[in-house]
């Protein structure tokens, strides 16, 4: 009856978050197509039934169907003849003697043609009945026949129900849980901002993180959280997992319990897929690549494949880019309540996780999935320990120093290979011992301790050739090259790694002779030879591919990209990461992915589009950090640090590379940690603190110099002769430019320094030597192909021209540089030409041009987030103002530009403007 629809139907939620895109991509779908056949998959909890009622509440859905949207339950129906009648009575039409359910149906459909939307709501419970489909595909056939008649289901399972294409609400294949922020309104929608709750949200987004955010789970504690306090509410999850996740009194329901919700599915399984599901409940994050790994971890269970498609079909398990996975509530309650029934199974698992980590030797093989890894392992070795099995033991240990070890838990790595090493050599494994001093050995490279690195690396290669592993020793020989190469000592990391390259070649390790040549690559591309570069890495990159390593390829597309960036050339390095980046999506690799992220934020950034920069870091850091990576979270601190600085914003700079040391510095990493001293020194020596600054770079060349980097040395030099320029102290400033051109020695550094002597010779008003610096450095920078480097020097160039009053060469030579500026992307460049063009036509006294021109060089700067250099352009404008004797207005944007200046700290740009608003008061 219909009573008993309106019953079961559930009252609209009015508590509701983060569905908002959904909704109107729902409504948007069913509104915009004549007919619409809408499916909202996904597992039970995820908030289906609530969607569908909040999509058909959408005033264009209201419009277009008018009072003709008709929910049906379909939860209480149990078969064909059931939903039949349901929809007779949603429609209201009374019984006709001599016409059966059927005919009366299709005669109301066929008379009444206007838009009639019909939702099937938990429509898996007729498709999945003991009835069968048949029936119930022939009945919705027969409605799809009806143009004007659309469906919306919401059910469990990968697809929608019948020989149909459906739309799939969502990007992926089901309902994604909610995001933390959504999860997080709702549980204080629901609980209220009692005290204890709202001075702990650290531990209330830690709770609602381990429900996955599945939104039943959430309303259902959030329930309890209205009596419980937080204490006692996380003890309780911790102790009673699903089993707390319910509310009333027995006669519990899908909407009640969330246990309920889950047997519901796990009812109709069969043995096989049931077998499966406790195996994947024991995964914290499921299956990686299942297709290629499943069969190797369990070749005890039969009809995998069979299973997979069962337990998807039921939404017990989810596939995201070919792997499977349980949310968390699911997994809780099928390892208490379904756990795994063979002690074979367990030992098989384990050994595959083992195998993994052990024979591939890379963590990203298994999709950076960290904590399942661990957790994995430590149970692998308890057990191991606990039967005497001591190689087996030392393996876990020496696995769980790698997973430490890629997620620059530098520490904790040390110390876990460190004893794995002991471990191996009490029982005479040599081969253990070996592997764990060459990982420690990486570990030192990483830190930048260069030396230390070294030396292991060499007692690891020593070990492997006695024990007669030439592969490994070969590997070992090829880590000493990029050691080298670290330290700038390009010879002799060229020369190792041609011998390393040979070796491996004659043992058929395709693999790590492709790796040779994609390091050699990369020691042309910091010697700036950018031409062999390239044609080394695309050879890697051919030879990676034909070998079928997806990984090695996109990374050899990445640094050619790099190459494409560091020559300013923008839109090619854009295109050569982005593609690299959607590779590493396509083969599962989320490391590799969110370092492409990261280089494309700076790109951006060296195009000066700070707002996109910063997105894109700000993102790449949280990638980083929930995949582990401290290092990569710290270097986007250090480059959106980078980027504050560049827009002027000094403090929030300072803040930021502050908080990047502190991290380097916690992890280990030396030479990171020196850059980020480097760029705070730059930061003071930009607000003109010079004592500050000198101390900064100071201390940076020092730990450089420690380290065995000669090139941060170098740089570090330069920037002091920069310090020493900007406080009128030439002679110093050229002898430590000189020095640095001296040290950095590849061609890139040597043309940076030459234009900074350039720069210095120009302050001094050594026009001539300024010119024939700033060619040669400019003609260097032509010859490695940096069209960034060529721009600024003829921008300079200008400037030396105008300086001499030579104003039509320096219109023409600030004009070109302009142009290139824009070829390249560089709108700081082009603003910064612009803004000189004003300056040579204020110098012409044509004021109105000139007002113009710096006019657009405020807006671009404006654009670009520069507030330093905006406020100079005001500054600028007031004083031409001046000159033309227009006071108050002079007046306005001087004091305008001083209030922009203090603003940002820039008390020498504030000092000047009062100093121009005391001439105009004298005057």
């Amino acid at each position: 009856p219909g009573s008993q629809l309106e019953q079961a139907t559930p009252a609209v939620p009015r508590i509701f978050f983060g569905r908002e895109l959904l909704i109107k991509e729902g409504a948007d779908y069913v509104t915009n197509n004549t007919q619409a056949f809408l499916a909202i998959l996904g597992p039970g909890g995820i908030g289906k039934t609530a969607l569908a009622q909040k999509i058909i509440e959408m005033e264009a859905v209201k419009k277009k169907f008018e009072k003709r949207c008709y929910f049906i339950p379909c939860d209480i129906l149990p078969n064909v003849a059931s939903l039949i009648q349901g929809v007779l009575q949603c429609l209201k039409i009374t019984a006709q003697e001599g016409k059966s359910q059927t005919e009366m149906l299709n005669d109301y459909l066929k008379l009444n043609a206007r838009h009639t939307l019909l939702i099937l709501d938990n429509f898996e419970t007729l498709w999945d009945s003991e009835g069968g489909r048949g029936s119930i595909q022939r009945f919705l056939e027969k409605l799809f026949n009806f143009k004007h008649v659309s469906i919306l289901v919401t059910m469990r399972g990968a697809d929608g129900p019948g020989n149909i294409e459906w739309y799939k609400l969502g990007t992926g294949s089901e309902i994604p849980p909610l995001s933390a922020d959504a999860a997080r309104n709702m549980f204080f929608a629901i609980a209220g901002n009692k005290s204890d709750l709202s001075e702990e949200t650290k531990a209330v987004d830690k709770l609602l993180k381990e429900l996955d955010y599945v939104p039943l789970a959430i309303r259902l504690i959030a329930q309890r959280a209205k009596t419980s306090p937080l204490e006692s509410l996380i003890r309780m999850w911790k102790n009673g997992k699903t089993s707390i996740l319910k509310e009333g009194k027995g006669n519990f329901s899908r909407l009640t319990s969330v246990e309920c919700s889950i047997q519901l599915s796990v009812n109709l399984l069969d043995e096989d897929a049931h077998d499966l599901l406790s195996v994947i409940s024991f995964l914290p994050n499921g299956v990686p690549m299942w297709m290629d790994n499943l069969r190797k971890m369990l070749p005890n269970l039969d009809n995998l494949d069979i299973s997979v498609a069962e337990l998807l079909d039921c939404s017990l398990v989810s596939s995201n880019g070919g792997n499977i996975y349980m949310l968390a509530p699911t997994r809780e309650y099928i390892q208490r309540k379904h756990p795994i029934k063979s002690d074979e199974t367990l030992v098989l698992l384990e050994g595959f996780y083992i195998e993994c980590f052990q024979t591939l030797g890379d963590i990203h093989e298994m999709q950076a999935r960290y904590n399942e890894a661990t957790e994995m392992l430590l149970k692998a070795k308890t057990q191991f320990e606990e039967i005497g099995d001591q190689l087996e033991a030392a393996q876990c240990l020496q696995s769980l120093g790698y997973i430490h070890q890629r997620q620059a838990k530098y520490n904790k790595a040390t110390e876990m290979l460190s004893e794995a090493m002991t471990q191996f050599e009490q029982i005479g494994s040599q081969l253990g011992a070996a592997q764990c001093l060459q990982s420690l050995g990486e570990i030192h490279q990483i830190q930048g301790r260069y030396s230390e690195a070294a030396e292991i690396m060499s007692m690891a290669k020593t070990q492997f050739k006695q024990i007669g592993n030439q592969l490994e020793a070969a590997q070992c020989l090829q880590r000493l090259g990029n050691i080298h190469q670290m330290q700038d000592r390009y010879s002799e990391a060229t020369e190792m790694l041609s011998k390393a390259k040979t070796q491996l070649e004659k043992m058929g390790d395709q693999l790590g002779a492709a790796q040779c040549l994609q390091f050699l690559g990369i020691i042309y591309k910091m010697q700036d030879r950018f031409s062999e570069a390239t044609e080394m890495l695309s050879k890697a990159k051919t030879q990676f591919e034909q070998i079928g390593s997806h990984q090695g390829a996109s990374q050899c597309l990445k640094i050619l990209g790099g190459i494409h960036w560091i020559q300013g050339r923008y839109s090619e390095a854009t295109e050569m990461v982005s593609m690299a980046k959607t590779q590493f999506e396509q083969i599962g690799v989320q490391l590799g992915a969110v370092q492409c992220l990261q280089s494309l934020g700076n790109i951006h950034w060296m195009e000066d589009k700070y707002s996109e920069a910063t997105e894109m870091m700000s993102k790449a850091k949280t990638q980083f950090e929930q995949i582990g990576d401290q290092q990569g979270a710290a270097q986007c601190l250090k480059s959106l640090g980078n980027i504050l600085e560049m827009q002027g914003r000094y403090s929030e700079a300072t803040e930021m590379l502050s908080k990047a040391k502190t991290q380097f510095e916690q992890i280990g990493d030396q030479l990171e940690a020196a850059q980020c001293l480097q760029s705070l020194g730059e930061t003071h020596r930009m607000q003109h603190r010079y004592s500050k600054a000198t101390e900064m770079v100071s201390k940076a060349k020092t730990q450089f110099e420690q380290i065995g980097d000669q090139q941060g040395a170098g740089q570090c030099l330069q920037s002091l002769g920069a310090i020493h320029q900007m406080q009128g102290r030439y002679i110093e400033a050229t002898e430590m430019v000189s020095k640095a051109k001296t040290q950095i020695g590849d061609q890139l550094g040597v043309a940076q320094c030459l234009q900074s002597l350039g720069a210095i010779h120009q302050m001094q008003g050594r026009y001539i030597e300024a010119t024939e610096m700033m060619s040669k450095a400019k003609t260097q920078f032509e010859q490695i192909g940096d069209q960034l480097g060529v721009a600024q020097c003829l921008s300079s160039l200008g400037y030396i021209h105008q300086m001499q009053a030579r104003y039509s060469e320096a219109t023409e030579m600030m004009s070109n540089a302009k142009t290139q500026f824009e070829q390249i992307s560089n709108q700081l460049g082009a603003a910064q030409c612009l803004q000189s063009l004003g300056d040579i036509l204020q110098m012409q006294a044509r004021y109105s041009e000139a007002t113009e021109m710096m006019s657009d060089a405020k807006t671009q700067f404006e654009q670009i987030g520069d507030q330093q250099r905006a406020a100079q352009c005001l500054q600028r404008l007031g004083n031409i103002h001046q000159m033309q004797d227009r006071y108050s207005e002079a007046t306005e944007m001087l004091s305008n530009a001083k209030t922009q200046f203090e603003q940002i700290d820039n008390q020498l740009g504030a000092a000047q403007c009062l100093q121009s608003l005391g001439d105009i008061h004298k005057m």
